[in-house]
C-alpha cells in the first residue's frame, strides 16, 4: 500500500487551556523552517488565536449545527494546494470536528486523498484532558495516527498522564512523544502581546533582546523535539 504524502495535522481534545494553540504555532514554526508547503486554519472565532500568531490561517466557524459542518470540507480541498495542512481547534469545539471526520469518512479516505491524518493531543496533568484523551483513543485508535505534545508548563513530570492507560495505549499504536519545555512567562506574554510565532520572535523588533534570544533557544529546542516526529509531520 502506497503511504499517503500529505498530512491534515489537528488537536481534537475539548478541553481549553491546555495549550492546543501554542502547540500548533510552533508546529507550524517548524513545518515552516522545513519548507513544507502549507495551508492553516482556525476554528476558534472567539478567542482567534492561532489566526493571531498566524495570520494567513483561515478561519471556519464550527459554532454550527451538525448539518452544516460540511464547510470543514476546505480542509480536505486544502490538500490540493499544500502539502501539510494545520487545523488548530477550538475549546469545546473537538466533537464537533470529530463528528465531520466521522460524517466525512476521512479515517477511511486517508488512501484514496493520498492524505495521512494526524492527532495532535496534548498530555498535562488535567484529570479532564486526560479522559478526553481516552474517549478519543477509543474512537479512533488505529484510523489515525498521534503525537503526543507533553506540556511541561506547570510539571515537568506529568505523573498522572505517565501513570496512565491512555499513555501505554499510545504508545502501542506508535504514537511519537514530544516535551514541550516552559518558556519564560514575561517572554510568552510579549509574544501573545506582538501576535508572534516564537519562530518569528527570534528576530522580531517588537520584542527586547533578551526576548528574542530566549525564542532563538526555545526554537532550537523545539525543532528537536519535532525532528523525533519528522516522518509524522512531513510525507
Amino acid at each position: 500500500m502506497t503511504e499517503p504524502t500529505k498530512r491534515i495535522i489537528l488537536w481534537p481534545q475539548d478541553k481549553g487551556g491546555i495549550g492546543k494553540s501554542f502547540v500548533a504555532a510552533l508546529v507550524y514554526d517548524y513545518l515552516i523552517e522545513e519548507r513544507v508547503r502549507l495551508k492553516c486554519f482556525d476554528l476558534d472565532h472567539a478567542n482567534s488565536t492561532f489566526n493571531r500568531l498566524v495570520p494567513e490561517a483561515e478561519f471556519i466557524d464550527t459554532d454550527v449545527d451538525a448539518h452544516k459542518l460540511g464547510a470543514l470540507d476546505r480542509i480536505v480541498e486544502a490538500t490540493a494546494e499544500a502539502d501539510a495542512v494545520i487545523v488548530d481547534n477550538r475549546a469545546t469545539g473537538g466533537s464537533k470536528v470529530l463528528a465531520y471526520l466521522d460524517d466525512a469518512r476521512l479515517p477511511q479516505l486517508q488512501t484514496a486523498l493520498n492524505c495521512a491524518l494526524v492527532f495532535v493531543v496534548i498530555a498535562t496533568d488535567d484529570k479532564d484532558a486526560n479522559s478526553q484523551i481516552a474517549e478519543i483513543l477509543d474512537s479512533y485508535a488505529t484510523r489515525v495516527r498521534w503525537l503526543v505534545a507533553r506540556n511541561l508548563r506547570d510539571s515537568d513530570t506529568l505523573a498522572l498522564y505517565a501513570q496512565s492507560n491512555s499513555r501505554k495505549r499510545l504508545l502501542e499504536l506508535g504514537a511519537i512523544e514530544v516535551d514541550v519545555p516552559c518558556l519564560a512567562e514575561v517572554t510568552r506574554n510579549r509574544l501573545q502581546e506582538a501576535n508572534l510565532t516564537v519562530g518569528r520572535g527570534r528576530t522580531s523588533e517588537k520584542l527586547p533582546l533578551l526576548d528574542r534570544s530566549r525564542c532563538v533557544r526555545f526554537h532550537e529546542r523545539m525543532a528537536a523535539e519535532f525532528t523525533k516526529a519528522r516522518a509524522l509531520l512531513i510525507g
